[in-house]
């Protein structure tokens, strides 16, 4: 292996990069509400006041947590259906992907249902980030459902069927988190492919 160059150091990512990546593992880990601001200025080895430089308060590193989870997260799910060839092949996907994600973060599920538990003021700036957050996944279900069944369903019914299926996925997530295992996503899976296929063959 060649020496290293005097300019082959990888380029030191922004501070408040690196306190908003030392404060996502550990609000995930730990819990939002476990998880104290002198841990995360202890571990990313700064002063206090270099924290409330860039972070005016817990809460609002907290939104910025939420905010970049929802990006990362979407992406994993959007990777895990994007080559299904049909949005009903994609529709089932999602609960292959729910399974395989579970299992990888040990259970610990949604960062977003696991804040909700912990911020019960509905109006809070990261209650909205979660509402936000959920919202979409909702409208991302329904919308591969008024694909999946345009020539088949009214639009309304077509909408019913998508947050039916958002439901299963999201029921599925609880209950696997609850259990620590995987039975819930396969019961949910199974009940996911027969409401489509009746669906479609009626």
């Amino acid at each position: 292996m060649p020496a290293a160059s005097a300019n082959s150091n990888p380029t030191p990512i922004p501070k408040r990069d690196e306190i908003l990546q030392i404060a996502s593992r550990l609000f995930y880990e730990q819990g939002f509400g476990a998880t104290g601001i002198k841990q995360i200025i202890d571990e990313a080895g700064i002063a206090k006041g270099t924290f409330y430089s860039h972070f005016q308060s817990k809460e609002q590193l907290g939104v910025a947590w939420l905010r970049a989870r929802h990006a990362t997260w979407n992406g994993w799910f959007e990777e895990a259906i994007r080559n299904r060839k049909s949005a009903g092949k994609k529709l089932l996907a999602t609960f292959d992907f729910l399974e395989s994600w579970l299992a990888d973060c040990n259970y610990r599920g949604c960062a977003f249902l696991n804040t909700m538990a912990e911020t019960p003021d509905f109006d809070s700036p990261m209650r909205e980030e979660v509402t936000a957050h959920k919202n979409q996944l909702h409208e991302r279900f329904q919308k591969l459902a008024l694909e999946h069944f345009a020539d088949q369903e009214p639009e309304a019914s077509a909408r019913q069927l998508g947050s039916v299926l958002f439901l299963l996925f999201e029921g599925a997530l609880v209950e696997t988190q609850n259990f620590h295992d995987t039975w819930p996503v396969e019961v949910a899976r199974v009940q996911a492919k027969k409401l489509i296929e009746q669906e479609s063959a009626s």
